[in-house]
């Protein structure tokens, strides 16, 4: 994956050729679109109750190794954090 920053600079440089009264949300859905291209996702830094109870409700089962049982629950909280703000 890209660093960060290059990829939220190229995103903005690309978003808006403008030099005056630029637009700043066209600039910001260019930057999450490149994120999310990247393999990013913007999530908040605490997971909500809705997402909490949704995550409890569909946790990964089966026998799994702890590392892919983290992968999985991981996948799943990011996939699902914009669903249940």
């Amino acid at each position: 994956m890209s660093d960060l920053r290059e990829i939220i600079a190229l995103a903005i440089r690309g978003a808006d050729k403008s030099f005056f009264n630029e637009d700043y949300g066209k600039q910001a859905a260019a930057v999450l679109s490149a994120l999310r291209k990247a393999g990013y996702e913007v999530v908040p830094n605490e997971a909500s109750d809705a997402l909490v109870d949704f995550a409890c409700d569909n946790l990964p089962f089966g026998r799994l190794k702890q590392q892919d049982f983290i992968r999985q629950l991981y996948q799943l909280l990011v996939e699902n954090a914009r669903k249940y703000p």
